[in-house]
């Protein structure tokens, strides 16, 4: 281990999706602040009509020298769509695909979590998500979703989500991006198909990612989403992502 933490660390490209997100992005720019190894970060917007491009301009005068943070305006809206274009404008080796609403860990963390990803020589990893919001049943949700990660792991099914989804730049390209085609199921789509490529893990480093859509629609949301959820888990896939009821930008109260 004590390799490990004295790796140096690579430079890194992080690929922020962003749709609205002027309330939680904030949170996350300031937290990548307090790395100090070199970071490219791009914001892909998806034609925000909030303050989330402005949010951006406020903050890319704290990354300088061997960090960076630029915004790219998409033409079109769309998660798989927005992620690709990031990636395909990004310099670097490893890619980390990170949702607005995520805050990065310390400097500590975050050099350990991409040495393992280096000392493993994974092609694809996550990190382990926990919650920023308090409350029993958002950390009781969140210690579900965990074991059934793990589940599947030891089934050498790798369902990572897009939230901390980490690649290399190669197999990014081998694979040939995230399909556009899907609505939702993309990341794992994107994980299974990365996963062909080399090993996959999920890396013991902690970072923090809201539970802002379970807050606002509750269990209710989930329970009515639960076949289309089981497919996801059994299929990879899935199958109508149009009948899912999954929200994008209506977080800026």
């Amino acid at each position: 281990m004590s390799k490990i933490l004295t790796q140096v660390i690579p430079p890194v490209s992080i690929i922020i999706p962003t749709l609205n997100e002027e309330k939680y992005l904030p949170a996350l720019l300031n937290s990548l602040r307090n790395i100090n190894s070199p970071l490219e970060i791009i914001v892909v917007d998806g034609n925000s009509t909030d303050g989330t491009v402005q949010v951006v301009a406020e903050h890319q005068p704290h990354f300088y020298g061997d960090s960076s943070l630029r915004i790219i305006e998409a033409k079109e809206r769309g998660i798989s769509l927005q992620r690709n274009l990031g990636a395909y404008e990004a310099q670097h080796d490893i890619f980390i695909f990170c949702d607005a609403d995520m805050v990065a860990p310390s400097h500590q963390s975050f050099s350990l979590y991409i040495s393992n990803f280096i000392h493993k020589k994974s092609v694809v990893a996550s990190p382990v998500l926990v919650p920023i919001e308090r409350g029993i049943r958002i950390a009781l949700l969140h210690k579900v979703m965990a074991g059934a990660q793990r589940l599947l792991l030891s089934l050498r099914r790798p369902y990572f989500g897009g939230a901390g989804l980490t690649t290399t730049k190669e197999v990014f390209y081998a694979v040939g991006g995230f399909d556009t085609n899907l609505l939702l199921g993309e990341d794992v789509d994107y994980s299974l198909r990365a996963s062909k490529h080399g090993p996959y893990h999920q890396i013991n480093v902690k970072w923090s990612v809201s539970a802002r859509r379970f807050i606002k629609y509750g269990y209710r949301w989930i329970l009515k989403e639960t076949p289309e959820l089981l497919r996801l888990l059994s299929k990879g896939r899935i199958k109508n992502a149009k009948t899912v009821f999954y929200p994008f930008g209506e977080y800026t109260e």
